[in-house]
């Protein structure tokens, strides 16, 4: 739970912080208190200091502080966790929840309500979906999920109108109505790396490299957004320069920021029917046609490129159109979107490393994970 305005942490919750991608600290939540000594090793403070180690985004030198916050959940303690490292810009500073017996851990935003009523219904929800109308100008509600309930929290959605269909983003609300936690609940017991794995959905395939890698990347972005952009072709150029050092899966998943990207959904959107019509290469194809064109595509010329590179992959235009835009297109991007919901991605690119959160805000950080894996792994020159 980071210290924002509504408006900052609503469009954090919404992964529209991807032009913030190069700023990787996290600052205190409201009510928070200053980082105290590291508590004492043993109970709950042992295990939250190797459980944020995992947890937080990846750091080769972390090191974990933690102490008591102020903020006050029924059934949950508040913890101050401040990570430091080998790079000053992925310096972490965030407040955690831990509940009282041990099980539930919960990071991200929260919201306090100051005129709270019990939760029975949609209806005591309304103060949560105004907060995001207001933000995005545009129609939200908020919904009940009773099968999230858990630690005495009740689940929630939040759901958008996108333009391009509803997208649900998680949350959970206390059963008196005084407080809401943008997010999810993870399992304080496991391994958060391995809860990751089990939460990204690899079914689909849209992917490149050896189906039997040694390693597994998966890669939240926007095809509109300059820092995907700028790492993608990193990232591109990192594997082909160890071919045959690295053996790496890497999976591509969906993550267009519509609330600011004019352009970003219809991309998204062209990428998939080329995905399902010719395949991961010519989805690869079309998404370096956009980053090569980035700059000059507005909402019209999307259309054109989507329509004469489906041609060029020798799609038939009908079957194309028949895809491009309809429902059951926008139905798979907006199934990532809320996947990234779900691991709490709020900024784009980012990468998850065999269930590893990277983000790549130093330009070395990818290479430093992928180097535990591969010794012999060769660096490259970073443009900046």
């Amino acid at each position: 739970m980071r210290k924002r305005n509504v408006a900052a942490a609503l469009l954090s919750v919404l992964s529209l912080a991807g032009l913030a991608a190069a700023k990787a600290k996290r600052a205190p939540a409201r009510a928070a208190t200053p980082v105290r000594a590291p508590a004492a090793a043993g109970g709950i403070e042992k295990r939250l200091v190797e459980y944020a180690l995992l947890y937080l985004p990846y750091d080769p030198d972390g090191k974990i502080a933690v102490g008591k916050a102020d903020l006050k959940i029924p059934g949950f303690t508040a913890w101050q966790i401040h990570r430091t490292g080998r790079y000053g810009n992925l310096k972490a500073d965030a407040v955690a929840l831990v509940s009282n017996d041990g099980k539930w851990f919960f990071e991200g935003d929260s919201f306090l309500n100051r005129s709270p009523n019990p939760v029975r219904s949609d209806m005591d929800l309304a103060w949560i979906a105004s907060k995001y109308a207001q933000l995005l100008g545009s129609k939200v509600r908020a919904q009940l999920v009773p099968e999230r309930d858990a630690a005495g929290l009740k689940g929630m959605s939040v759901i958008l109108e996108s333009g391009f269909g509803p997208v649900r983003s998680p949350g959970l609300v206390t059963s008196d109505g005084s407080v809401y936690l943008a997010g999810t609940l993870w399992d304080f017991q496991a391994d958060p790396r391995a809860e990751r794995r089990r939460r990204i959905d690899l079914t689909v395939e849209r992917a490149s490299g050896p189906a039997g890698a040694a390693v597994t990347i998966v890669e939240y972005a926007d095809m509109e957004c300059q820092y995907c952009r700028f790492r993608g072709r990193q990232l591109d150029k990192l594997l082909a320069t160890n071919a045959g050092i690295a053996s790496v899966r890497r999976h591509y998943k969906f993550f267009p920021l519509w609330s600011h990207h004019a352009w970003a959904m219809k991309a998204a959107s062209a990428a998939d029917c080329l995905f399902r019509l010719a395949g991961a290469p010519a989805l690869f194809r079309f998404k370096e046609l956009v980053y090569g064109r980035q700059e000059n595509l507005s909402v019209s010329a999307i259309d054109e490129l989507a329509i004469t590179s489906a041609e060029g992959e020798g799609v038939a235009r009908s079957d194309f159109l028949g895809c491009y835009l309809r429902d059951d297109s926008f139905d798979r991007v907006r199934k990532d979107m809320e996947e990234g919901y779900r691991l709490g991605v709020n900024s784009t690119p980012t990468y998850f490393v065999d269930g590893s959160q990277i983000n790549w805000i130093d330009d070395k950080v990818m290479e430093d994970f992928l180097r535990m894996k591969f010794p012999r792994l060769k660096s490259i020159t970073y443009e900046k």
